[in-house]
C-alpha cells in the first residue's frame, strides 16, 4: 500500500499536497446546504478555488468540482445536481453556460496504448476543456477530454462528446454527432422555426 500511495503522490509539492486534502473537505461543508445560503456559499468557495470567477455561479447541492483551481469561469452559470467536473487538464466555463444533472466533464485521459506499466500506473494526461457561452449540455452527457464545445452548441441528454462542436449545433448521441443547426429558428413564441 505504501508503495501505491509513493507512486500515485510523486511529483507533489507539499503545498498540492495540503491543496488535494482541503478543497474536497471545503466543498463537502458547503455541497448539502439547501435553499440560497447554499448557493451563496458555494458561490463564494468558487470564487475563492477557482482560477477565474467572473460573475455569479449557480451551484446545485451534490455537484462535485475537482481540481476547482484549473477552472475558468464567466458569468452567469448553472451546474445541476450531482454532475462532476474534474479540471486536471483545466477547465474553461464561458458565460451564460447550463449544465443538466448527472454530466461528467473530466479533462484528464488515462493512456491505453501499450501492455505496460498497468494503466491504473499511467498518470493522467490533462487535456483542457473549452464551453463556450451560451452552450446547453443535457442530463447525463459525458464530455471527454481536449473537446472544445462551439457557442451556443447544445448536448443532448445522455450524449457523449468525443470531438469539439460546432458553433450553435444541436449535438446527440454515443458518440455525439451533429443533428441539426440552431440557426434560423428563434425562441420569441416558444421556439417555432421561421
Amino acid at each position: 500500500m505504501l508503495a501505491f500511495l509513493r507512486g500515485k503522490l510523486k511529483g507533489y509539492s507539499p503545498a498540492a499536497l495540503l491543496y488535494t486534502q482541503v478543497e474536497p473537505l471545503v466543498f463537502w461543508v458547503v455541497n448539502g446546504l439547501p435553499s440560497f445560503p447554499g448557493f451563496l456559499l458555494r458561490h463564494l468557495v468558487c470564487k475563492l478555488l477557482f482560477r477565474r470567477l467572473a460573475g455569479f455561479i449557480w451551484i446545485q447541492p451534490r455537484v462535485e468540482l475537482v481540481n476547482a483551481h484549473r477552472i475558468s469561469c464567466g458569468s452567469n452559470v448553472a451546474i445541476n445536481t450531482g454532475s462532476y467536473l474534474n479540471a486536471l487538464g483545466g477547465i474553461v466555463l464561458g458565460d451564460y453556460v447550463l449544465i443538466g444533472s448527472n454530466v461528467t466533464i473530466s479533462s484528464g485521459q488515462h493512456p491505453i496504448d501499450g501492455e505496460g506499466p498497468e494503466i491504473f500506473q499511467r498518470p493522467a494526461v490533462p487535456l483542457e476543456i473549452v464551453i463556450e457561452t451560451g452552450v446547453w449540455i443535457g442530463a447525463g452527457a459525458v464530455i471527454m477530454p481536449g473537446v472544445r464545445l462551439g457557442r451556443g452548441s447544445v448536448i443532448g441528454a445522455n450524449a457523449v462528446v468525443t470531438r469539439s462542436t460546432e458553433p450553435f449545433s444541436v449535438n446527440v448521441g454515443v458518440p455525439a454527432r451533429k443533428l441539426r443547426s440552431r440557426t434560423g429558428f428563434t425562441n420569441d413564441t416558444g421556439g417555432s422555426a421561421h
